[in-house]
């Protein structure tokens, strides 16, 4: 009886990247992953350097002003964000500290509060959405047409279990 070597990491790797490779479920994560930590680099980037707003508190701001009530309540802010609700108490502190949005109580449940946008943040969200746009135009827009673009939210939309919280 012959005991074999166990092969070398080198071997092993060089084994599996053929079906790694070729897995298009692999490439399809990947590529959303790319793209999506991509995107937040470049358009965050810009967006602070030339708003001084970062992507996070202009995606905080953008959920508030959407909302059918304009507020939320913190699990909402959480829920809609990719923040632990720690996270998000943070987050929103930072903002609030910033003068763009306030914490309101809730009149008929004490547990309750909510977060709405100032005088301030409405006037800083709409200058940075401006800017932001134009960054959007060039990075994402340029590359789809109108029907890519409209199938790409579909597709995402539904990759997102249902209607996305960014949608109008």
């Amino acid at each position: 009886m012959t005991i074999t070597e166990p092969a070398s990491a080198k071997d092993a790797v060089a084994a599996l990247c053929p079906s790694v490779a070729k897995d298009e479920r692999i490439m399809l994560v990947g590529l959303l992953a790319e793209t999506a930590a991509r995107l937040q680099r470049t358009l965050g980037g810009w967006l602070e350097s030339e708003c001084g707003l970062p992507l996070a508190w202009y995606e905080v701001l953008v959920r508030i002003v959407r909302s059918p009530e304009g507020r939320l309540t913190m699990s909402e802010v959480a829920d809609k964000t990719v923040y632990t609700s720690g996270g998000t108490t943070r987050l929103v502190d930072r903002i609030e500290e910033a003068g763009l949005l306030q914490r309101a109580k809730c009149p008929s449940d004490r547990r309750t509060v909510y977060v709405e946008i100032t005088e301030a943040g409405a006037a800083a969200l709409a200058a940075a959405t401006e800017v932001h746009l134009s960054h959007i135009d060039a990075e994402v827009m340029v590359h789809l047409d109108e029907a890519e673009r409209a199938t790409l939210i579909d597709l995402l939309t539904r990759i997102n279990e249902g209607p996305a919280s960014c949608t109008a």
